[in-house]
């Protein structure tokens, strides 16, 4: 009765064999994205500031009709650039529907006051329009 069988010659009793290793994965499906995501636009946001905008946007255009007929063109683009990244910088520190206002303002005023196409065509020929 205390008789003990012999191992039998198959695995994992047989010589050479090595016990398998299993792994296992686990990966969580991500949800399907639309491939025409614009939310990072905030068209609402953008088109309400830019409403308020064309109230205030004549004003700052003034000054710099007023700056490039004193100064010149030159200290306009200057000063409608600075206005420009300081609105830019503002607005990305704080992220407040005045701050959009402003930069709104600063990027029409210039582009109300400031001739655009004479402008590059100097920046890319190098000759007066």
């Amino acid at each position: 009765m205390n008789d003990i069988p012999p191992r039998p010659d198959y695995p994992p009793y047989s010589a050479g064999w090595t016990p398998t290793e299993v792994h296992v994965h686990l990966t969580t499906e991500q949800p399907e994205e639309s491939r025409w995501d614009f939310h990072w636009l905030q068209l609402g946001k953008n088109t309400k500031c830019l409403l308020v905008s064309v109230i205030t946007a004549p004003w700052w255009a003034g000054a710099l009709r007023d700056v490039r007929t004193e100064q010149g063109q030159p200290g306009a683009w200057f000063m409608a650039g600075a206005a420009i990244c300081a609105a830019l910088w503002f607005d990305r520190s704080r992220q407040r529907f005045v701050t959009r206002v402003l930069v709104w303002t600063a990027a029409l005023g210039a582009v109300g006051a400031l001739p655009l196409f004479s402008t590059l065509v100097r920046l890319m020929t190098g000759s007066p329009a």
